[in-house]
């Protein structure tokens, strides 16, 4: 039986904690991911785990042959919801290492959303959970967007992001260049340009990009890219960028199927 950390003045109970913050995340290069399903998806995914937390009854109530893990911190029941973001904590707290960039490399055959400073975390977690469900090759995401690894994405990810590609702090230059090799971009945007997404053909290779809510897309990717709409019939203003984007990401798809069933591609 493991040690059970008794105090929140515990040096490895304050470095956990500390990690809810953005400053530290980045210092240490290491997140933390909450609950029974998405410690499980992040052990499955076989992404680096550098230590698992338990609460002292879920330690003993099955937490321990459950989740097997060199290193296991047990935290006293009462003092564990500290470590956490969530009101009713799980039990069980994977510290992880955050992912490399080098093994994001964008494919001809799949689909990808850009996520230009979309800057709300639940809508960036929501984003990166459709694209997984949708099927898309990846999610890049601007210098600007929420933290990929605040506790809010990850949570709002439901595990996703251990599924599918994710690229952060990606240039609107590096964006751009992809239309040099053949993809079509296709920005969420209001203009005297923008046609209805349903009128353009977003099968593979294409971009989907989508902006901020208040800002919409930067004016550099607007110049590159074909703007598209999805039309309002009610009294609506408009829609949640994450709404917004999970439409124009299943339509993309439907394009695809489509042009598959057609024979257009080997």
């Amino acid at each position: 039986m493991n040690d059970i950390i008794q105090t929140t003045k515990n040096k490895t109970y304050k470095y956990i904690k500390a990690l809810l913050h953005k400053k530290t995340r980045s210092a240490e290069r290491l997140f933390t991911v909450e609950g029974i399903k998405s410690v499980s998806d992040a052990f499955a995914s076989g992404k680096k785990i550098r230590m698992l937390v338990m609460s002292e009854s879920c330690f003993r109530n099955g937490g321990r042959e459950r989740f097997e893990c060199n290193e296991t911190a047990v935290v006293r029941d009462d003092i564990f919801g500290g470590l956490c973001d969530t009101k009713t904590p799980q039990g069980v707290i994977a510290v992880m290492e955050m992912f490399d960039p080098e093994d994001f490399c964008a494919s001809a055959d799949e689909l990808y959303i850009y996520c230009d400073h979309v800057s709300d975390p639940g809508n960036i977690g929501t984003i990166i959970r459709t694209a997984d469900a949708a099927g898309f090759g990846g999610v890049m995401l601007s210098a600007g967007c929420a933290d990929l690894y605040s506790p809010k994405t990850v949570r709002a990810s439901m595990g996703s992001l251990f599924h599918i590609p994710i690229c952060t702090d990606m240039e609107a230059g590096e964006l751009i260049s992809l239309k040099e090799q053949g993809f079509r971009l296709y920005a969420g945007a209001l203009s005297e340009e923008s046609v209805p997404y349903t009128s353009v053909d977003m099968s593979a290779p294409s971009v989907i990009i989508v902006g901020n809510e208040a800002n919409g897309v930067c004016d550099e990717i607007l110049c590159a890219s074909k703007h598209i709409i999805v039309p309002i019939y009610g009294g609506a203003e408009s829609l949640n960028v994450g709404a917004a984007a999970a439409v124009l990401m299943y339509e993309a798809v439907r394009n695809s199927s489509r042009q598959l069933r057609e024979g257009r591609y080997n």
